[in-house]
């Protein structure tokens, strides 16, 4: 197969340039042909180059190009003979813009599968919706990872990511006309209330009990106008979370933004560092902590790259992992409902270092056989047909 691929955004610590460069590395090692387009070494006008040429698949992650056009309106994508395959990292209602666009040929890929029955049910025009997970790797010059040395890994508990604090959401929200405050609101109630429930789940719950007929109108558009309630709720457990750490008897280390924005006793804060080497971080830390972005049915890459970097893994379980994966077997797992208990686990597991290992090992194992780049690119390929 000839295979398009684009990196079309540098932002989020180059993690879009990553996944990009890894999947294309994982299908040209099955013996497909990768041409890339990357955007921090082309002009967009050099777009053009590709219509009327044919590729077997053309893949962009959070991708906009679903809306670029043509001077006679019609799509970009349309032109090039290939399907589209938009791999979506985020909940698709932030992806409405890009989604809502009739293509003739336009397929996803999600990494849960709440998010894939919601493209499914919303998006008919999308023909196919394929759930995956992404991935990470060993750490640039490792050639594998050994637990002879792990109680000397200078890393007690690691977390990587960015500080938002709830406030600037709040601010936010407040600018909003006065019927959209109430409404997101209620949402970030509801979700406060039951964290099992997704974003759509509280939005069909709302159009429920209102007035205005949000389901039949257009229940994906207002999902999009409600995603500060996503936000808030997301930004609020997090610091939750990191605030429960900091409470923690052993070592925290931060990497990323922001996070002297959030007054902490203990941890130690370190500055933000491209997505790549933070494979190198987790490889020196003995826990590395995930909370998931809201998804209930399928994982964040922080998991299995902390796994196959010899970290055992921390996180919200979802029901994904819970196919996989055992408390204190093969990971470790704490609930959104009582995130302060991460403290005395987190301390306890630490006080049993061979027990840690043995966890670190287990979760290795798994990562190692089910969530490569090579098992990746083998699904996109099968929805490529």
């Amino acid at each position: 197969m000839k295979i398009l691929i684009f990196e079309m955004k540098t932002v989020c610590y180059n993690s879009y340039l990553y996944f990009g460069d890894a999947l294309g590395a994982a299908l040209a090692k099955l013996g497909h042909e990768i041409e890339y387009f990357k955007v921090d070494e082309q002009a967009l006008d050099d777009l053009e180059q590709f219509i009327g040429k044919h590729f077997d698949a053309m893949i962009d992650f959070n991708s906009d190009l679903p809306r670029a056009l043509m001077d006679d309106d019609s799509f970009f994508l349309d032109h090039v003979d290939a399907p589209f395959f938009d791999v979506l990292l985020d909940h698709p209602l932030y992806h409405h813009d890009s989604l809502k666009n009739k293509l003739n040929n336009f397929h996803v890929v999600c990494l849960d599968t709440k998010h894939g029955e919601y493209i499914k049910k919303y998006y008919p025009h999308i023909k196919s919706v394929t759930i995956t997970p992404m991935t990470g790797e060993l750490a640039f010059g490792k050639e594998a990872i050994s637990f002879e040395d792990f109680e000397d890994r200078p890393y007690d508990i690691l977390f990587s990511g960015t500080y938002t604090d709830p406030t600037r959401i709040e601010t936010a929200i407040k600018k909003l006309p006065d019927f959209l405050i109430g409404n997101i609101k209620e949402l970030i109630d509801m979700m406060e209330g039951d964290s099992t429930l997704t974003i759509e789940d509280a939005v069909e719950a709302l159009a429920r009990n209102e007035i205005y007929d949000y389901i039949n109108s257009d229940l994906p558009l207002h999902t999009q106008t409600f995603y500060l309630a996503d936000t808030y709720v997301r930004c609020v457990n997090r610091k939750k979370l990191v605030l429960a750490l900091d409470k923690c008897q052993h070592k925290l280390d931060l990497f990323g933004g922001l996070w002297e924005e959030l007054d902490l006793k203990h941890a130690t804060l370190h500055r933000e560092i491209p997505f790549n080497l933070t494979f190198t971080v987790f490889s020196k830390a003995k826990i590395c902590v995930n909370i998931m972005p809201n998804f209930k049915a399928g994982s964040h890459d922080r998991v299995f790259s902390a796994q196959l970097n010899g970290a055992a893994a921390l996180t919200d379980s979802t029901y994904l992992l819970k196919k996989e994966y055992k408390d204190e077997v093969n990971i470790l797992f704490y609930d959104l409902d009582d995130i302060d208990a991460v403290t005395a686990k987190l301390d306890t597991i630490l006080s049993t270092p061979d027990k840690l290992k043995k966890i670190a090992q287990a979760g290795f194992d798994i990562a190692s056989k089910n969530h490569t780049w090579d098992n990746i690119a083998s699904i996109i390929l099968k929805s490529i047909g």
